[in-house]
């Protein structure tokens, strides 16, 4: 996959003109490993990031672009950018990275929360999807941090992207662009791609009000979700759809003025009824 230049190093950015991003440059394309393996770009404050995404945007238009916002850039073994799903990763307490039990905790919360939607003495909209389509009860377990699962949190807002890596992050924040198709549907299923996205604001019921507020998506592999070693097989890392990845200094400053980050209590609002099922049920799985 070839994607553009954005990902480039520090000492790269001394070279261009201050606050001045030549289309040539933007438009030269760069491979996935290079991007990877070099430092986030630093940006001074968000208006820049906004203007640098915008470049993105333009020359990959034939895709559709997608943020996350992290504490840090997480490596792998080889140091590069790595964007594993949650129940693909290491644990420090685990002696080895037992998949296929993670894979029946994750059965069992499925289950569990179909049973809560079906019993839950208010008529929650969407009960039949999620007895219809795993990715769906995948999607809400995995938003609400119930347990681990195939799919990793992204969003179509930078700027929520930029509050969560801002909210996380002590002296640096890290906000990756990752390129997929354009969806078609809600939940789009991509044979070519293998990659699953599904846009939760449209197959959520609408008492959740978490992935509204965080203009939410979940992207993966698809079709198949549980090889034995995924350690081994790439397609499970969702870095192989990562064309930028940005960093910024950790203060009042980069918000500059109009605009500020989004609070915690609006990311992660209270009176949320789905949030409370799936706090139950992660509470009962221990």
């Amino acid at each position: 996959m070839k994607a553009i230049n954005a990902a480039f190093s520090h000492l790269n950015l001394l070279r261009q003109a201050e606050n001045e991003l030549d289309d040539k440059y933007w438009k030269e394309p760069t491979s996935l490993n290079d991007i990877l393996l070099s430092e986030p770009m630093l940006v001074k404050n968000y208006d820049e990031l906004v203007r640098n995404v915008a470049q993105i945007s333009y020359w990959n238009r034939n895709l559709m672009l997608y943020y996350r916002g992290q504490s840090k850039d997480f490596m792998d073994h080889e140091q590069k950018s790595t964007l594993l799903p949650s129940i693909y990763r290491s644990k420090a307490d685990e002696a080895k990275r037992d998949i296929k039990h993670r894979f029946e905790v994750l059965d069992s919360c499925v289950k569990s929360l179909q049973a809560s939607f079906s019993s839950h003495k208010l008529k929650i909209a969407g009960t039949h999807i999620i007895h219809k389509f795993q990715e769906v009860s995948w999607a809400l377990l995995q938003h609400y941090e119930v347990c681990g699962t195939p799919l990793l949190d992204l969003t179509h807002s930078l700027h929520v992207a930029s509050s969560f890596a801002y909210h996380l992050g002590k002296k640096t924040g890290v906000v990756y662009v990752l390129a997929l198709p354009w969806m078609n549907d809600a939940i789009g299923y991509n044979s070519h791609e293998e990659i699953i996205n599904l846009r939760l604001v449209s197959i959520c019921p609408p008492q959740a009000q978490r992935p509204f507020f965080q203009e939410g998506y979940l992207a993966g592999q698809f079709p198949n979700y549980k090889l034995d070693a995924p350690k081994r097989s790439p397609q499970f890392d969702l870095s192989r759809r990562v064309i930028a990845k940005f960093c910024f200094d950790i203060n009042q400053d980069f918000w500059g003025s109009g605009f500020m980050n989004i609070p915690e209590d609006k990311l992660y609002p209270g009176n949320d009824v789905i949030g409370e099922i799936c706090l139950r049920i992660r509470e009962e799985m221990g």
